[in-house]
């Protein structure tokens, strides 16, 4: 079975928003003296704080709780909100799970279970026919054109009342528990932005590329039943209590301040920008003009001061080369900051991205690489061990009064492939939070500055321990091999497909 041909699943939409639980009074509370077409905006930047952001709306939830994600893994903080989950649709809260089959591997026989549950829905978004093995492969090779359309999204809607979306899988390395930890930014929304999130949902749900999981051909197993499943989740909850993830979410007072509406929330417009859901289907007959990407180079063209972007994937290919030149010919500074090769988790991409940092340079770009020991410093103290940096953050400063967060990569495959969502968020306060916060990485204990030296070739500069000036002409922290290969992968013609 394959989601081209099966569009006969029942439908099922966002419920209207809650308004008699303490989560809504609080939301009402903020909100007052706020025109209904605003929306306010909570940044969150540091992982642990984004778990509990997850974690509490899923604990506070009165009515439904919809969750769309590329990456949803079967780890410690996957399966303490899976667990979460469980229990909010067994105090009658519907919940919806839309995941990416290439994203999320569902051959865990404990999905039929919770599947079985009146509240509960999981569906698979453009699902490969055969879920492992010889027969996964096969398909995959001979759908490549259907199968290498992948759904990026991230976002999480609450009660129709909050809405989270960011750069944010669910998985321990990007809320602080992994040998990789990946720098990265959400942003909690209320007010009139959050029904713009449910009908985006909505969309993506009912779309004919999100297959129910019952009909994809999973492993008959009548072990799994709904009860052992709630025994699973209590025991696997009673022994994660002493973990990094449960003991913050113990601590966290984040619930009661929503409740009391004591979150500070900033207010402006509020705009979703999400690619159709049929781009991965019918991609020739989506007008370019409704990619997110297209609409978010319409507003950099606009900027007039500045644009400060953090991407974990750079390859602008050279339309983005022209844009950043354009804009600094036109006196708006732009500056980047992306994965370096130390950083990177694709080789192949940084191979790729290799390519544009002299014409970025030579146009006036401040070109930035992220260090590995990036965010050790605001590491919290229970969480033991070194962790390696990688950035994973899309977002734009645009200016000093706009700002844009979202899952939306600059390159090729997120703007032409993917399936994409991000906001573009109209508040001077939001702007100044994520400038400094680009400070803030790009600090010479956080980043590599690049720079051209008298032979046009790159330098690379930063601070050592003690604060000295550094600098290097090779890629810095790597090894010979990783800068061999990184080289020779530059030379594929894969650009388009990374």
């Amino acid at each position: 079975m394959t989601a081209a041909n099966n569009a006969s699943h029942n439908g099922s939409y966002s419920l209207e928003p809650a308004r008699e639980n303490r989560l809504a009074d609080g939301v009402i509370r903020v909100s007052e003296g706020h025109s209904d077409n605003q929306s306010g905006f909570h940044l969150v930047h540091d992982g642990l704080s984004a778990f509990v952001a997850r974690a509490v709306l899923a604990q506070e939830a009165g009515v439904s709780l919809d969750l769309q994600y590329y990456i949803y893994n079967d780890d410690t903080s996957g399966r303490i909100l899976t667990g979460l989950l469980l229990q909010a649709a067994d105090r009658g809260v519907r919940v919806r799970l839309l995941v990416d089959d290439l994203g999320t591997r569902v051959t865990n026989p404990w999905v039929l279970a919770i599947e079985n549950h009146p509240n509960m829905e999981i569906r698979v978004f453009n699902p490969v026919e055969g879920r492992g093995g010889i027969r996964r492969g096969i398909e995959q090779l001979l759908n490549f054109g259907r199968i290498n359309h992948r759904m990026h999204n991230k976002l999480l809607v609450c009660d129709g009342n909050v809405a989270i979306t960011g750069g944010r899988n669910i998985a321990d390395g990007y809320f602080s528990k992994a040998e990789t930890e990946f720098l990265d930014v959400d942003v909690v929304a209320i007010g009139a932005v959050v029904e713009d999130a449910s009908d985006i949902f909505d969309e993506y749900w009912n779309s004919e590329v999100a297959i129910p999981v019952t009909e994809l051909a999973l492993a008959d197993d009548d072990t799994c039943s709904l009860e052992s499943l709630r025994d699973r989740v209590d025991d696997y909850l009673k022994g994660e209590r002493e973990s990094e993830f449960s003991r913050a979410l113990e601590k966290s007072d984040l619930a009661e301040k929503l409740k009391q509406g004591q979150v500070t929330f900033h207010w402006g417009q509020g705009t979703l920008f999400s690619d159709p859901p049929r781009k991965v289907l019918d991609r020739a007959n989506v007008p370019v003009s409704d990619y997110p990407g297209y609409k978010l180079e319409k507003i950099l063209k606009g900027c007039k001061k500045q644009v400060r972007i953090t991407n974990a994937y750079l390859i602008p290919g050279v339309p983005g080369v022209d844009l950043f030149s354009t804009l600094q010919e036109m006196d708006v500074q732009v500056d980047i900051l992306t994965n370096g090769l130390s950083t990177n988790d694709v080789a192949a991409v940084h191979g790729a991205y290799s390519r544009y940092r002299k014409p970025l340079l030579e146009a006036g770009v401040q070109l930035y690489e992220l260090r590995p020991v990036a965010e050790q410093k605001q590491r919290l103290h229970w969480f033991k061990g070194k962790s390696r940096a990688s950035l994973h953050a899309k977002t734009f400063v645009l200016d000093d009064d706009r700002a844009f967060v979202g899952s939306i990569n600059l390159d090729s495959r997120s703007i032409i492939q993917n399936t994409e969502i991000g906001m573009l968020i109209e508040n001077p306060e939001i702007n100044r939070q994520l400038n400094d916060l680009f400070e803030t990485w790009t600090a010479g204990d956080a980043a590599w500055q690049l720079s051209l030296g008298d032979h046009n070739d790159i330098h690379w500069t930063a601070e050592n321990d003690d604060g000295d000036r550094v600098e290097e002409t090779k890629e810095p922290e790597t090894r010979w091999w990783q800068r061999l290969l990184a080289r020779m992968l530059s030379r594929l013609p894969i650009e388009e497909q990374i």
